[in-house]
Order: C-alpha cells, then structure tokens, then sequence
C-alpha cells in the first residue's frame, strides 16, 4: 500500500482513488498528509466545488499549505508561535480550501487491519473572521495518543473562507464559508475510506466559531447523499442571540456599508464585479472593520441553507432545531471557567450606571431586573465587584447560556446521549494576556497536547493526556464519562482543574465548590423571554457599541 523513506521523514502511499501521495511521519506512528485540496473557488463570492480528483496537483503533501487572506494576529496567549512555524502563514484567496489528514502509520501499511477506523474531524474558530491549519491546532497527536490507547482513529482538520470571502452576502450568492465547510465533509465522505477510514463513523469537534459551524451544519438538512457525521464536540461553540444567523435584510444592509466603505457607486451585480475586481487587502480590510466594530461575520438565513422553515430560525428556537437534527446521536459539549474574561479590556470603561440603564432600556425595568438578581448587580455595589459581575455576564450572553440551555433542552426532551463538561485549567504561560485564567479558548492549549513542551509541571500534561483520550474515545463510539442527565437529581459534568485534573461531579458539587450557579443562565435566558423571535443582539448597547469583540 505504501513504502516508508527513513531518510525523508516521508510515506508514500497509494490511494486507491486519488492516486500516490507522500506525507509526513509526525509523530513517528503517523502520517500526515497536509494541504489536501478538497475544492476549487472558480471566482470570489461564488460557490466552492468539491474536486473529485487529484489530477492537477502536486502529489508532495509534505508542507503546510495557504491560509485564507485575514489579518493574522500573533497567538500571544499561547505563548507566542511554535519553533519553526512560519508567521505570518502564507495566505492564498484561490488556494486555501485544503485539509489535513492524519493517519496511523500501521493502517497504511501492507499488514494492516481490515477493520476501517472511526474519524475525528475538527473544524477551526476565530470569530469567523480568522484562523487556520497549523502546528498549534494539529490533529496527528490525537491519532498519536489512540494509537497508545488502542483505539486508534483518522483525523481531519479543514479550512474554510474567512470574514468577508465568506460571510458576505452578495447580490446572487450567500453563506460561502458554511458551503465550503460541507464540501470539505463531502470529500471526507468520499475519500476517507480509501486511508481506512469509515465514512459512517465520523465524529466533528470545533471550537468557538468552529462549534457554532457545526450547529449551523445541524440545522441544515444533510445533503442528498446523506449525513455527514453523527457525533459532535461543542467546545464554547453553541449558538446563542449573538451568534445566530441573520436576516437577508440586515445581511443586504452590510453589503451596501461594504459598497460605500470602499466607495463602490454601482449596486447590484455591477456592484459584485467591482468587488471582485479589487485587491484582497481591501477585502479583509472590510472584514475587519465589521468585526473591529462591534459586528459578527455570521451566517445568513436562506431557504437554501435552512429549508422551508428558514423564516423560523430565530435564537430563541435554536436548542428546539438542534435537538430535532435527527442523524447526530451524541453530544459533548461545555465551556471554561470564565469565557467572558478575553472582554474585560471592553468592559473595564464601561460605568455601572450606565450599564444598569441601558439594560432597562433594552429589555425593560422587570427583566431587567431579573438579570440583575441573577449577577448580583446594584448600582451601589464595589466597581471591582461590578466588573467581575459584568464579566461573568458577558461569557454567558456569548457562550455560557446557550450552552447550557442546549445541554438541558437535549437531555430533558430528545433521545441524544449529552455529556457535559466544564475546562476550569488556567493558562498556564506567565507574561501572556489572561495568564492564570480559563479563559475563552484556554482549552485549545491541551486539547491537542501540541503545547506539552511549554507547561510548567507534570500535571498538566496529565490533564492535556486526558483531554485528547476523551475525545478520542468519545470518536470511537465509547461513553467519555457519565452521561448528563437532569432528570436523575444529580447532573453529573465532568471537570478540569489543576487540583484533581479530569474528575467528575454532580452540578451541585462543582456549584457549592466554586460558589457559582449556572441558575444564572436559566434566569439570563428568562429575561430574554420579550425578544423571542426576533433578531436580538444582547451586546449592542450604548456602552458596548462599536467596540471590537473578536
């Protein structure tokens, strides 16, 4: 099936369908096979298509490929870039929808297994507006620690368009970076089993942006050749009000502020050829004014994407629509410990006065009220104690409370099996903004074991072990840990932290020993009861703006 160059580092390997292919052993029982082109962009703002075939590419799969034009700010919260990776990453408009695949280096070889391997297949965050395949968010070290385990998988990780290249909504077409997304799940259905890989068998994991992306994949009807998975990972990524898709009216909108920023006095399909006619720096310029403003490169709502209800899909009714998606099984889903703490640059100049009134004003006095109780906030109160406040509220409104309200509505009404966690680890890297809290996105950091070689004690490479053998087993169709169930009186989530690593409580445990109540959820949702069906951004509020989010 394959031949093994010691000296190279390298495995050539014949698919049976897309021919030779060589990639790369890393760690030394994988290979990696990066830059796999899975569709062509025939022009900006169309449609990607899916390729059927490797004809016209180069058949080295050695080297990292092009991510998708977007501004590239340094992982400073990580630690700053790997040794040796390239920073920025070379981008390409035409040439960035490409996957990585990695598989065990047994099952490519002459005396391998019959028995086809389940997939795991993980899908990138950033906001929408940013994000790619490298060596922080690379997938063969979770194939690496199956293997140990004896159970091993194939992983995939793919990219998609980005910000404006994806999101805008243009005269003619939509939702590119979502129809780009499920060609690269088509591919993987239609090729995954020429590596030993079984098409039936395919579990997805994203985080942030790249979670929500999965929900949106949920909500969606499957295409005719069937599903395209039937696990899924939610790592801070349910969609809540300030994620859900908006309306064609207000995505039309964004088109004409896109026309006037880069002063384009044509409209309509005049408008779209000018576009396409500009430099991409102008494109993600746009991109990032948009995001730097307070606003969300999201989705739109179509009949094409949605189907014959698409006029029904509100925030308020996301939990109901994902549990109704029939081929996805199981869930896992959670958060860390403090989502909101990335936007305490934002709410730090924000008084508590003029919070207090602007939330009566957008929700009304008795709602409002009802979410003061829930945070505890009174306008007398410590401004110390008012930003905790406020920054736990922020992590709710964006990912605490959909989440939850999720993992209940799953549990409580549909037949899913739904597992609950909570990543309470703090980043451990000294000098790095958010140093010493769970973070949003701090579990990206062991999820993969990628930054082993940077934390300061065993223990956390314990914790960074168990995180991928969860997932990893979860992928294989084996119960992670004890199954969430609400109705039982004990709802047990499982947890990190850096006192007892992976263990698992009852709700109310991990409640009495961190003296915080996900109470506060239920009654955020509650207060939003008034703006049900409607297209609601809890955030914009005077205080909040214009102000960067992403």
């Amino acid at each position: 099936m394959g031949s093994q160059n010691s000296h190279t580092g390298t495995f050539t390997f014949e698919h049976p369908e897309l021919g030779s292919m060589t990639g790369l052993i890393t760690p030394d029982n994988v290979v990696q096979f990066r830059a796999i082109p899975y569709a062509t962009i025939p022009a900006r703002f169309k449609h990607s298509i899916l390729l059927n075939n490797l004809s016209k590419t180069n058949r080295d799969f050695t080297k990292y490929g092009f991510a998708c034009p977007h501004s590239q700010p340094p992982d400073a919260a990580g630690g700053g870039s790997f040794p040796g990776e390239p920073w920025p990453s070379p981008q390409s408009e035409l040439d960035c929808l490409i996957l990585q695949v990695n598989v065990p280096l047994a099952c490519l070889q002459p005396q391998s297994s019959p028995n086809r391997l389940p997939v795991l297949v993980y899908i990138h965050g950033g906001g929408f507006v940013l994000g790619k395949i490298d060596a922080q968010h690379n997938t063969s070290l979770l194939v690496s620690q199956s293997i140990s385990d004896s159970q091993p998988l194939i992983s995939v990780s793919l990219q998609y368009r980005l910000g404006a290249l994806g999101y805008l909504k243009v005269p003619g077409g939509s939702n590119f970076a979502p129809y780009d997304q499920r060609n690269a799940l088509l591919w993987i259905q239609k090729f995954i089993k020429g590596f030993g890989g079984d098409e039936k068998k395919v579990t997805v994991f994203g985080e942030s942006a790249g979670g929500m992306s999965i929900c949106y994949h949920m909500l969606a009807a499957p295409p005719p050749s069937g599903p395209l998975f039937n696990r899924v990972v939610l790592m801070s990524g349910v969609i809540g009000p300030m994620c859900a898709p908006i309306p064609e009216m207000e995505a039309d909108k964004v088109f004409e502020q896109v026309c006037e920023i880069l002063e384009i006095k044509e409209r309509g399909e005049e408008a779209v050829e000018r576009l396409r006619g500009m430099e991409v720096e102008k494109i993600v310029f746009v991109s990032d004014w948009l995001s730097g403003s307070g606003g969300m490169w999201l989705p739109t709502v179509t009949e094409e994407w949605f189907g014959e209800e698409f006029e029904r899909v509100s925030w308020d009714r996301i939990p109901e629509l994902l549990g109704r998606c029939e081929w996805v099984d199981e869930v896992v889903l959670g958060t860390t410990g403090i989502e909101g703490m990335m936007f305490m640059p934002v709410l730090s100049f924000v008084p508590q006065a003029i919070f207090i009134s602007t939330i009566e004003e957008q929700l009304g006095k008795e709602a409002a009220a009802k979410m003061f109780r829930a945070y505890n906030i009174t306008p007398t109160m410590d401004p110390n104690l008012f930003l905790s406040a406020a920054i736990r509220w922020i992590g709710d409104v964006i990912f605490d409370s959909s989440n939850h309200t999720l993992a209940r509505h799953l549990a409580l009404n549909t037949n899913k099996k739904v597992y609950r966690y909570l990543f309470d680890v703090r980043s451990p890297f000294p000098g790095q903004p958010f140093y010493q809290t769970a973070h949003h996105w701090v579990d990206v950091y062991f999820v993969f074991r990628g930054h082993q070689f940077r934390y300061p004690t065993e223990a956390l490479k314990r914790i960074s072990d168990q995180h991928a053998r969860m997932w990893t087993t979860f992928a294989n169709g084996k119960q992670p840990w004890t199954e969430y169930n609400p109705a039982d009186g004990k709802e047990v989530i499982m947890v990190a932290d850096e006192r007892d690593g992976w263990v698992e409580r009852s709700v109310a445990e991990e409640e009495k020993l961190n003296e915080r109540s996900w109470t506060r959820c239920e009654l955020l949702w509650d207060a939003w009861a008034g703006k049900k069906g409607e297209w609601f951004l809890p955030l914009k509020i005077a205080p909040l703006e214009g102000k960067k989010l992403v």
